[in-house]
C-alpha cells in the first residue's frame, strides 16, 4: 500500500494528454460543495499556472508527483528535504531503466518546480479543520546528480552521500505530517494504462472511504475532477469516460453497471453518473490491511470498528494516543463525564480535541498517572506547561470570541448566548450545569465561554481561534 495526499487527489493537477495544447499555460477547475463548518455552500477553485519554458504538467508528470509522495513515505515523512536516487524513482514508477526514462524524469521534476498552484477555498487545512486559500509551488528546491557524479561518492566523508534531493513546499509537507493521507493500492494503480482511469481511481478511492456508492453530476465529475474538456456535451463526455470506467471494472475496482444505471438523466441536458465500489475489493482491502494497533485500542474501549477506522484515518496518532490516555485516567477515576457513554465520550474527545487539565487529575490519580497524561498531551500538541496550569490557563488568554462579543450590544449578546446554550454540546452543557449547581462560578463561567466559542465557530462561522491556538480542555 502506498499513500496519496487527499488534497492532491481532489482536483487534477495536470492535463490528461501527453502534451498540453499549444499556447495553453493555465488550467482551472472548480466545484460547489456544502461546507458543514460554515453551514453554507462554497465554491472551490484550483488554478494551475505553468512556467514559460517547461509548460503545464502532463499525465506522466502527475505520476511523478505520486512517486515523490511514495519516496517521502519511505523516509517516514520526517523532513521536507527528501533524498532519493533517480534509479529508485524510475523503478518505483515502473519505467524502464534507460536513458529516455531518466530524461523524462528530469524534465518532469523541472516542470513541477515551475508550476504554481492557486487553491481558493479548496485546500483542506487539517489542523484548522476548514477549507482555506493556499498558493504555492509543490517543490521548492531540486538537486539532481547525474550518473557520472556518482563517482564522487568514493571521495565524500563518512555519512555523506551524493543522492539527488527535492524539497516540498511547507504547506504540502504540513498536510503530510498532519496525516491528511489515504492508502493507495499502487499495484492496482500501475495496472491501469489510461490516464483518465488513473485520475478516476485516485479521486474515487478517496470518496469510497465514506460510502461504497458515489453519485456525481456528470459534467462536474468529468470536467472538474477528471479534466475532460468543457466543450464536450453529455454524449461526448460519456464516450470519453466509458473506456476508463471499463478498465476500472476489469481491474475489480468498480462493480459493472449497465449504461441505464451508470448514467441517470436528471433533467434536460443534465445527467448523473453513479459508481459502486466492488464489494470483493472492499472485503479484500479490509482483510489485507486489517485494523492497526490504534484501531484495536479504540475498539477495546467500546468504539465501533468503522468509527475507529475513520478516527485513525482523519486524526493524527499522537492526538488519538493522548485522548486514550486521558480516557483511561478518567475511567480509572470513575468520572461522571464518561459514566453514561464512555465510547461516545472518547470519540467526541478526539473529534473536538479536548482533554481534562492534568493538574486536577493529580490529586485523584497521583503523580504517575499525571506524568502519563502530560506525555500524552504533549503528543497531541498540548505543551506540558499548559497542562500543568489547569483551569488558570482559561483566564489568561484573550479569545477572539470575546473580541467578537465585545462588538455586540447587550441585547444582541444576550440573544447570542441564549442560542449558544440551546446548541451546546453535551459535555460542556453538562459541565456548566454541574458547576452552576455546585456554586462554582469560575468553572461555570469557563464552560459558558466554551459553549459560546463553539457556537460561533460551528454555527455562525466566525473565526474564534484563540491567539495561542489553544486546545479546548474541560475541567473535571
Amino acid at each position: 500500500m502506498g499513500r496519496d495526499e487527499m488534497n492532491l487527489a481532489e482536483f487534477p493537477l495536470a492535463t490528461l494528454a501527453d502534451r498540453a495544447p499549444r499556447g495553453c499555460k493555465t488550467l482551472s477547475f472548480e466545484d460547489r460543495i456544502w461546507d458543514r463548518g460554515r453551514r453554507q455552500h462554497i465554491i472551490r477553485r484550483l488554478t494551475v499556472s505553468a512556467s514559460d519554458k517547461y509548460g503545464l504538467p502532463t499525465a506522466t508528470d502527475d505520476e511523478v508527483i505520486l512517486g515523490l509522495v511514495q519516496v517521502t513515505k519511505a523516509a517516514g515523512f520526517a523532513e521536507r528535504r527528501v533524498r532519493f536516487s533517480r534509479y529508485q524513482l524510475v523503478h518505483l514508477l515502473g519505467w524502464r531503466d534507460e536513458g529516455r526514462s531518466y530524461r523524462r524524469l528530469e524534465q518532469s521534476l523541472k516542470r513541477w518546480l515551475g508550476v504554481t498552484l492557486y487553491y481558493e477555498n479548496a485546500w483542506w487545512d487539517r489542523a484548522q479543520k476548514r477549507w482555506v486559500d493556499a498558493h504555492f509551488h509543490l517543490l521548492e528546491e531540486l538537486v539532481l546528480y547525474r550518473r557520472q557524479v556518482r563517482l564522487a561518492v568514493a571521495t565524500t566523508r563518512p555519512g555523506e552521500t551524493s543522492l539527488s534531493s527535492f524539497t516540498w513546499n511547507e504547506t504540502v509537507f504540513r498536510s503530510f505530517q498532519a496525516g491528511f493521507l489515504k492508502r493507495l493500492d499502487l499495484t492496482l494503480y500501475r495496472r491501469l494504462s489510461l490516464a483518465p482511469a488513473k485520475r478516476m481511481y485516485r479521486f474515487l478511492d478517496k470518496k469510497f472511504h465514506r460510502a461504497g456508492t458515489q453519485r456525481f453530476r456528470l459534467r462536474v465529475f468529468a470536467c472538474e475532477h477528471i479534466g475532460l474538456s468543457r466543450r464536450y456535451d453529455a454524449a461526448q463526455l460519456k464516450r470519453r469516460l466509458n473506456p476508463a470506467v471499463a478498465e476500472l471494472e476489469r481491474a475489480g475496482f468498480l462493480s459493472p453497471l449497465p449504461a441505464s444505471e451508470r448514467y441517470r438523466r436528471l433533467r434536460r441536458g443534465e445527467w448523473e453518473i453513479v459508481f459502486v465500489h466492488h464489494p470483493e475489493l472492499r472485503r479484500k482491502r479490509r482483510t489485507t490491511s486489517g485494523p492497526c494497533d490504534l484501531e484495536n485500542q479504540l475498539v477495546a474501549r467500546g468504539v465501533t470498528v468503522s468509527a475507529a477506522a475513520r478516527l485513525v484515518r482523519d486524526y493524527s496518532a499522537g492526538q488519538i494516543e493522548g485522548k486514550i490516555a486521558v480516557f483511561d485516567a478518567l475511567r480509572q477515576k470513575d468520572d461522571r463525564l464518561i459514566s453514561r457513554n464512555p465510547a461516545g465520550f472518547l470519540v467526541q474527545s478526539i473529534r473536538d480535541d479536548y482533554v481534562p487539565p492534568a493538574g486536577l487529575l493529580e490529586k485523584a490519580l497521583g503523580p504517575t498517572s499525571t506524568k502519563r497524561i502530560e506525555g500524552a498531551c504533549a503528543k497531541s500538541g498540548v505543551p506540558p506547561r499548559k497542562a500543568r496550569r489547569g483551569v488558570a490557563m482559561f483566564h489568561v488568554e484573550t479569545s477572539c470570541a470575546t473580541q467578537h462579543l465585545s462588538g455586540l450590544s447587550p441585547a444582541q449578546r444576550e440573544e447570542l448566548e441564549a442560542k449558544a446554550m440551546q446548541h451546546a454540546h453535551r459535555v460542556p452543557a453538562e459541565g456548566y450545569r454541574r458547576a452552576t449547581a455546585a456554586g462554582n462560578a469560575e468553572v461555570a463561567e469557563y464552560y459558558r465561554q466554551v459553549i459560546v466559542e463553539q457556537y460561533l465557530r460551528n454555527v455562525v462561522g466566525a473565526d474564534v481561534e484563540t491567539t495561542s491556538n489553544r486546545v479546548t480542555q474541560y475541567p473535571v
